[in-house]
């Protein structure tokens, strides 16, 4: 019993001398890090001041930091009234600014203000993880300025059509020559807009490139977005297949789209200009034609001479005038743009008996192009010249609907 009371008593006793001991060791703090060797600024490019409601505001975060970073993170950026995109990734480097020596991080970002007044840009915060010696690790974060920009109310525009950007580029190429085209080609004509400042879901929709007497395809469009230090670049692309859908030609109107030059501060406009879509040798139908009523024309005095003696001879018969003998004459023969259509439709030539078919469904009083659509799409669609057109199985869908006698 003796032994075990002294045991307690020296185990009671050498508790309290260590926490006594301990007591006299003072806790051993976090290092700190001095205000100058961690600095991180918010700076918005020059101009960017007074910005309109979706204007591109260039924003460039620096961190200087004289330091030993082990890990780093931004915080996640919450700007409620902008809209924003990172402009590539972070740089590194190392910069001396006043004689020292420090570490530098920058990031740059694209922001679109929504809303009009006084907004608030940052403050931005930069987790860090600082070392100190070989081993000891602890957590440091650096939190930057905030930056107050007055945004304007955009501009009254014709149609509400609002498009800012540093510069906007157009460029409208054709294949061919559209006012002179070989009969039956199809042009094709390629408009691309490219707008910097601005990504590509800011720039217009394609235009409605349509004529009389043309039939127009707009292939689906190409839209992308070039990221640079100096903000996004947008870009749309259009592509159309154009021709006369007959022997006339068609013009097509110039489209005016307006934009706000940020750098000048003017509105100014891009043109995709105005453009006559014709085939040149319009002669290689009209001869044809002009064929034909060489024939029918020597054909009406051939058979007059033939018949007006026969008839003059002719016992108990009295001779009608000859505006009659010519109308009936006229009635039997068909006129020169069924001659043409069915010209055309035995050497195969798809585009004049197109032209052909047209007038006469026109003539006809129906004025129904639609019956002509599946050729339309085999003449000038994307797959057009791949497959040529069944002109026999279309002549007999029409003679069938009505639009062409048999």
């Amino acid at each position: 019993m003796v032994v075990r009371a002294i045991v307690r008593w020296a185990a009671a006793l050498a508790v309290f001398v260590l926490s006594a001991a301990a007591a006299l060791v003072p806790a051993t703090a976090a290092p700190s890090v001095p205000e100058g060797d961690t600095r991180l600024v918010v700076e918005i490019e020059a101009g960017s001041q007074t910005p309109y409601v979706g204007e591109m505001i260039l924003v460039t975060i620096t961190g200087y930091y004289d330091v030993t970073i082990a890990l780093e993170k931004f915080e996640t950026i919450d700007l409620p009234n902008f809209t924003w995109v990172q402009l590539d990734r972070d740089i590194w480097s190392r910069d001396r600014v006043g004689g020292r020596e420090f570490k530098t991080v920058e990031r740059k970002l694209a922001l679109y203000p929504q809303k009009t007044g006084l907004q608030t840009i940052g403050p931005f915060r930069h987790d860090l993880t600082l070392m100190e010696g070989k081993a000891e690790r602890f957590k440091h974060t650096v939190v930057s300025n905030a930056v107050e920009v007055e945004v304007l109310q955009k501009p009254e525009t014709n149609g509400g059509w609002w498009f800012p950007a540093r510069d906007v580029i157009l460029s409208d190429t054709w294949d061919m020559d559209p006012a002179h085209m070989a009969n039956g080609a199809t042009a094709t004509r390629t408009v691309k807009i490219t707008a910097y400042g601005q990504p590509d879901e800011m720039l217009p929709n394609p235009p409605y490139m349509f004529a009389t007497s043309l039939v127009s395809f707009i292939a689906p469009e190409k839209r992308s977005t070039e990221i640079t230090r100096d903000g996004p670049i947008g870009t749309v692309e259009w592509t159309w297949r154009i021709r006369p859908s007959d022997a006339e030609p068609g013009e097509i109107r110039a489209f005016r789209i307006p934009w706000f030059d940020t750098r000048s501060r003017q509105m100014r406009e891009i043109v995709i200009a105005s453009q006559r879509v014709a085939f040149a040798a319009i002669a290689e139908p009209e001869e044809r034609e002009d064929n034909a009523a060489k024939l029918s024309g020597l054909a009406l005095p051939l058979l007059l001479g033939l018949i007006v003696p026969v008839v003059a001879v002719l016992p108990g018969r009295r001779l009608l005038p000859a505006s009659h003998i010519a109308a009936r004459i006229g009635r039997r023969f068909p006129d020169r743009n069924e001659l043409a259509l069915r010209w055309a439709l035995w050497r195969g030539d798809a585009p004049a008996y197109r032209m052909h078919a047209a007038r006469l469904i026109g003539r006809s009083g129906r004025g129904d192009e639609g019956l002509l659509a599946d050729l339309d799409r085999s003449l000038f669609g994307h797959a057009a010249g791949r497959t040529p057109p069944d002109l026999r199985r279309v002549h007999r869908g029409l003679v069938r609907s009505g639009a062409l006698r048999r």
